[in-house]
């Protein structure tokens, strides 16, 4: 497993357990878990993140009562791994469906009640810039069209969300982007609907270290020695030479070779 995708975990188990020492644990137990299956490398953070989220939802909710002031502590272990995933890993709508076991319109409708809800909600921890401007903004992200040619404003998911979250094509992006030089009113939604979604990244806990970076190497040598047992085509040459060296009879027998080997040289 990568680095990367290590921290990527330390900053989900980070967001979903308060404690860190708890998280820490955790999310080494995931990691050992999930390295043991034998799935596509590209799908083991995928994979980890669901055994996460799947471990949160059975933990007693009181295990993060220390910081039940804190609005975004207040979500469902599964909307902060919503939001963790969008603002600070940058994953599409497809990867998290895959994940949550849904849709990505589902995703998409989920992500925008829980920014609307979060950024509605008084922070006991923050007070970012411009929070005093918030009610306004919420009443008016989501405006009607005032034109035929603008972007249809669906109310449940609208097309703010999806040009910051990146989820168009290029080509509709780029309609996009050229219809925003020319419409001041869809590029006003658009200005509301940033300053909502930085308010919400805002809420956010980062981790900041995200993991110690000597723990993470550690914890991707486990990650890799777990897989190599459980796969023996992965192993190299040294592994192979490493495996049997470490066997008992064959450290017997080498001792017993060296014993000899030393008997003759003093005779």
């Amino acid at each position: 497993m990568k680095t990367e995708d290590l921290r990527t975990l330390t900053q989900i188990g980070n967001a979903l357990w308060i404690d860190r020492d708890l998280s820490r644990r955790r999310t080494v137990e995931t990691i050992e878990a999930v390295s043991l299956l034998s799935i596509p490398e590209e799908r083991v953070l995928e994979r980890a993140s669901s055994v996460l989220l799947a471990r949160a939802n059975r933990e007693d909710p009181r295990i993060n009562a220390a910081l039940l002031g804190d609005p975004f502590f207040r979500l469902l272990p599964e909307e902060r791994l919503i939001l963790v995933g969008l603002h600070f890993e940058r994953w599409s709508y497809e990867r998290l469906a895959r994940i949550l076991g849904c849709t990505e319109e589902q995703v998409a409708t989920r992500a925008w009640k829980i920014r609307v809800h979060l950024a509605s909600q008084p922070n006991s921890t923050q007070r970012p810039a411009g929070r005093n401007r918030l009610p306004a903004v919420l009443g008016a992200v989501g405006v009607a069209p005032k034109k035929p040619t603008c972007p249809e404003f669906h109310a449940l998911n609208p097309w703010t969300q999806r040009f910051l979250d990146e989820e168009y094509a290029s080509r509709e992006r780029v309609f996009l982007q050229n219809h925003l030089m020319a419409c001041d009113d869809c590029r006003m939604a658009l200005s509301r609907c940033r300053e909502l979604y930085f308010h919400v990244e805002k809420m956010i806990p980062r981790s900041e270290a995200s993991g110690d970076e000597r723990e993470l190497q550690g914890i991707a040598r486990m990650a890799i020695e777990l897989r190599k047992r459980r796969n023996p085509m992965l192993w190299t040459w040294k592994d192979a030479v490493l495996a049997f060296v470490r066997r008992a009879e064959v450290q017997l027998m080498i001792a017993f070779l060296l014993a000899m080997f030393c008997w003759q040289l003093l005779s």
